[in-house]
């Protein structure tokens, strides 16, 4: 399966098999982020940089690892809590052009594209 990024003119792909052993098929949000802690942000994942994945290095599939990608989308669709994704401020705000990004993460890389594959408008956060 194919998703569209905020924000970014691009896509990337998923396996439909991953998608469908993860519990997606016919996955439908009713909330803006997944479960996170009481102390999460909330933050539109318009605002996130997208973090680089090297599709050349040994992952499982274009630099995501297959069981956690897959834990972390069954996750979303049973509503178990996860840890929020610490982001570090990338702007202040006063730069001309301004920056397309406020935030980048620092750790989180398979949340971020889970929840924007899971149709999510927004990330839980914690800024670092």
């Amino acid at each position: 399966m194919r998703f569209p990024m905020p924000n970014f003119p691009c896509e990337f792909e998923l396996p439909d098999e991953w998608w469908a052993e993860a519990g997606m098929v016919g996955f439908h949000p009713t909330t803006q982020a997944y479960r996170s802690g009481q102390a999460a942000n909330v933050v539109p994942l318009t605002q996130v940089e997208p973090p680089y994945r090297r599709p050349d290095v040994a992952k499982d599939w274009r630099g995501f690892d297959k069981a956690r990608l897959i834990a972390v989308l069954h996750g979303m669709v049973v509503g178990d809590e996860m840890p929020p994704v610490p982001l570090q401020a990338i702007s202040d705000g006063h730069e001309f052009p301004p920056a397309p990004y406020a935030f980048r993460v620092q750790d989180g890389v398979h949340r971020f594209y889970a929840s924007v594959a899971a149709g999510f408008t927004h990330l839980p956060a914690e800024f670092v």
